[in-house]
């Protein structure tokens, strides 16, 4: 009797390699769940909260060691622009044609037109056009949308003057806050170099606000220096506010701008955690 041997089990194939990717970068809400080195899942993009602080912090650091090595006007245009801009945006909303003028010589302006009504009904139709496009968002739809309908009403109104007059210490602080917000979200590259660079530039704008107001407040020569410093001869902002359009001390003005200023902060980081969230939701 012939005795066959067992059949061996056919040997089992090895593992399919796992793809190897490299140089891909994720988006920012990809790997929401992955747990950080505590054990906790993270806070949105992977990564924890306290790593957000130390770009946040360093960004700080830089913004008071940097300036010495930065060209020279940087802190100046930075500011120059987003102001400008903002004078621009908020007398265009409010009807009056605008627009801004830099230049290299250290001189900054915004050329405001006359008030046109058809301008503000076509700003308040195209903010009531964009509410019902983000209706799926109910605050920022109702939000759009209140803005929409005040805008006719209060590019009539005197209150319009000041709203432009102070537009751009508003633009300054709400870049800085968007600034902020990068830092936190991680922008659009996640990277620290950008989070550190864009918390740089939110500090510079920021304290070189509250800077200019906590001087204006307490210090004479600060004023006596403001009232002179004006850009092609022209008037500075808060003067024009205090004198021309509210009949009030300066440090009344300023004071109440002190409020802004240090809200920009913490609205920028609010802001980056929204954005965040909505990255994280739409992936």
């Amino acid at each position: 009797m012939r005795l066959e041997p067992p059949a061996a089990p056919p040997p089992s194939s090895p593992p399919s390699p796992r793809p190897r990717v490299v140089g891909v970068r994720r988006r920012d809400g990809d790997a929401a769940t992955e747990p950080t080195p505590d054990g906790t899942a993270g806070d949105g993009d992977g990564e924890p909260a306290p790593t957000r602080w130390r770009w946040l912090a360093l960004g700080f650091a830089a913004a008071w060691l940097l300036p010495s090595f930065l060209p020279h006007g940087f802190d100046w245009f930075l500011a120059a622009i987003p102001h400008e801009m903002g004078h621009a945006t908020v007398g265009s909303l409010l009807g009056r044609p605008s627009a801004p003028a830099i230049s290299l010589a250290g001189h900054a302006w915004a050329g405001i037109g006359e008030f046109r009504p058809w301008l503000s009904w076509a700003m308040a139709l195209g903010l009531g056009t964009l509410a019902w496009l983000q209706r799926t968002r109910p605050v920022l739809a109702i939000g759009l949308g209140l803005v929409a309908l005040a805008l006719p009403f209060v590019a009539r109104m005197h209150l319009a003057e000041v709203l432009i007059s102070l537009g751009g210490h508003f633009g300054e602080l709400a870049f800085a806050a968007y600034c902020y917000a990068l830092c936190w979200s991680g922008g659009h590259t996640g990277t620290p170099q950008e989070r550190i660079a864009s918390a740089m530039c939110g500090a510079l704008l920021q304290a070189g606000s509250l800077r200019l107001a906590w001087g204006l407040l307490t210090d004479a020569a600060v004023r006596a220096h403001y009232e002179v410093s004006g850009s092609l001869g022209m008037k500075n902002d808060y003067l024009v506010v205090a004198e021309d359009l509210c009949s009030c001390r300066l440090q009344t003005v300023v004071g109440w701008m002190l409020v802004p200023g240090l809200l920009a902060l913490p609205l920028g980081l609010w802001w980056g955690a929204v954005r965040q969230r909505r990255a994280h939701l739409d992936d």
